[in-house]
């Protein structure tokens, strides 16, 4: 059925047009969202044999009835085991348009693991990932998430929807927005606050998608667009542990035949189904950077070379296993999963890393140093360095000894001093005329940098950090004492009057609820920072206190001060929800299904 939805149909389902702020790719936002055309049946999607009706099969879309107050149609259900193929609705549409589509709840009362799908045009290269974020209502009722797709022209394509890998979903409407020429250019239009920094931990980007083209990699990164992201800091998983074909590290899993979980085992054979096709993971992920002019940094793990059981042989730096001479010993002789930095070979493994991956040419390099601690202990090379600087044995002093603390801060000055130095050679090798940055994670207390020699006011002044994103979550740190709290008046203080950029960070799966969120954000600009850093965030993903909608929806904005000073005091804006009256033999009512189980 292709219908016309009225714009006084769209204001029933979701409170006055007028009345209620929206982001500005909601269908609601558009002048002629009253003229949206919404195929609400889905039996027509090719290819038809991709359809059944009856018992579900392997492979197969399920078609069944929905209902709401305003619209009835043939749904398409999958579960996340199905493993159907692509499906495609030809649209007859022409010109410029919105394109969404109505994602249902698929839980009547049982956890089945979210849900999520793929869709695109035909002519585009890269499926946008989206899920439906909503809560079941009262009485188990499901409910309709409407979820932008593109703003395109139409000229004969045909929209393809593709399963997530691992998720159920029912897909219940397709809707078609004309747009004006002025919507059209806004929708276009880069954000003019790219202040905020997103981290990409070059791991959980693989695993559950299982990707085998260059084209399903860059999925991570639809949605980003037109954000306020300006920097992408993207971790090649580890140390020398690293997602993409390397003369220098080890690539996770490299070797090995029996994984933990197969979670593990999709990404190391996923990650050799594409080198043997000659794709680069971090080219791809550069690439997408670049198309959306956005800064990229090549960030390590300093901690990331091993794992324990049962990640032994999925964390599996050859290096590391290669050197048990280089390893950070404890004060008593315990040997850790840890390199130490002290030794000066350990330290070029990583420049030789760093020395690969500037081959692509990314605007910088950096170390998230919350992941983690201990760069150094009492192994040899340390008690040499602090002798020497000292004339003391290492062992005898106390663990905190100001000295410890020196003496760690002179190895990573050093360590410092020969990122910038290989930065600067290469730079001068491939004629660039803008200086390669260094990036950095830190802690959230003095205290913490001190304690592992984190020099940043002398780092500072020497010119080896550009920009730094504080972080409060890192083991061995004070954060198990103090979770969240950032001491952003140490970080204001110590980069006053210098180049040296400082970003407080939030967690993206683990954010304060939207107004407090959006308050504290807003405090961080006020007071001059030149931004907020977003750990590892996803465009599909809900708000971990199972508020409606994306959280990447907020963590997009976050360098628009009017709107989240606005969004602290009322709320942030919510998708467009369509309550289901029914969903298959499901005619939802007071008497909700499930309770005899």
């Amino acid at each position: 059925m292709r219908s016309a939805l009225l714009l006084t149909t769209l204001c029933l389902l979701s409170g006055s047009l007028f009345a209620e702020e929206y982001f500005s790719t909601d269908s609601r936002k558009l002048s002629q969202a009253g003229k949206a055309v919404v195929v609400t049946d889905l039996s027509k999607m090719e290819p038809a044999s991709a359809l059944i009706t009856g018992k579900r099969q392997k492979g197969k879309w399920k078609m069944i009835p929905f209902t709401t107050a305003e619209m009835k149609g043939t749904a398409l259900s999958i579960y996340g085991a199905t493993n159907p193929p692509v499906i495609k609705l030809p649209l007859a549409e022409k010109g410029w348009h919105g394109v969404y589509v109505g994602l249902a709840t698929t839980s009547g009362g049982f956890n089945i693991g979210g849900n999520g799908i793929k869709a695109k045009l035909s002519d585009e290269p890269v499926y946008r990932r989206m899920a439906n974020n909503l809560a079941l209502m009262e009485n188990r009722r499901g409910v309709i998430q409407e979820c932008f797709v593109t703003v395109a022209e139409l000229k004969g394509q045909s929209l393809e929807i593709a399963p997530m890998r691992g998720l159920p979903a029912t897909v219940c409407y397709v809707k078609l927005v004309p747009m004006t020429e002025a919507e059209v250019k806004r929708s276009q239009e880069k954000s003019k606050h790219r202040t905020s920094i997103a981290t990409f931990d070059g791991h959980s980007w693989i695993w559950p998608f299982n990707p085998t083209t260059a084209e399903e990699l860059a999925e991570e990164f639809r949605g980003y667009e037109n954000t306020d992201i300006g920097k992408w800091w993207f971790q090649v998983t580890g140390s020398d542990l690293v997602c993409y074909p390397s003369k220098v590290g080890t690539y996770a899993g490299e070797g090995t035949v029996d994984f933990p979980t197969g979670a593990y085992s999709i990404y190391t054979k996923s990650l050799e189904n594409m080198f043997k096709k000659g794709i680069n993971p971090l080219k791809v992920a550069r690439d997408a950077a670049k198309a959306q002019g956005t800064e990229f940094h090549v960030m390590l793990r300093p901690a990331g070379w091993v794992g324990s059981i049962p990640y032994e042989e999925t964390f599996n730096s050859k290096f590391y296993y290669a050197h048990p001479e280089w390893r950070c010993y404890d004060k008593d002789g315990t040997p850790t999963f840890f390199m130490s930095y002290a030794v000066p070979e350990v330290r070029k493994q990583l420049i030789e890393v760093f020395r690969e991956t500037l081959e692509l040419q990314p605007e910088g390099v950096g170390f998230v140093f919350n992941r983690g601690m201990p760069l150094m202990l009492w192994e040899d090379a340390f008690c040499e360095r602090f002798k020497k600087m000292h004339n003391v044995d290492a062992k005898t002093v106390d663990d905190e000894d100001p000295r410890i603390h020196a003496t760690r801060a002179a190895i990573m000055t050093d360590f410092m001093l020969e990122v910038r130095a290989l930065l600067d050679e290469t730079a001068k090798k491939q004629g660039r005329t803008e200086r390669y940055k260094i990036s950095l994670g830190t802690f959230a207390k003095e205290p913490d940098n001190v304690r592992w020699g984190l020099d940043l006011p002398n780092w500072i002044q020497k010119g080896l950090v550009d920009d730094i994103a504080t972080t409060w979550f890192a083991y061995h740190t004070s954060f198990t004492k103090t979770p969240g709290q950032i001491d952003m008046d140490y970080y204001r203080r110590i980069t006053k009057d210098t180049n040296t950029k400082v970003y407080p960070m939030v967690i993206a799966w683990k954010t304060d609820k939207p107004k407090e969120l959006c308050q504290k954000a807003a405090g961080y600009l006020l007071k001059g920072d030149a931004g907020v850093s977003i750990w590892d965030p996803q465009v599909m993903k809900g708000w971990p206190g199972g508020e409606p909608g994306n959280v990447f929806d907020v963590l997009g904005k976050l360098g628009s001060k009017d709107d989240l000073l606005r969004w602290a005091k009322t709320g942030t804006p919510t998708p467009l929800t369509i309550p289901l009256t029914r969903l298959d033999e499901n005619y939802f009512s007071r008497w909700f299904p499930n309770t005899g189980f």
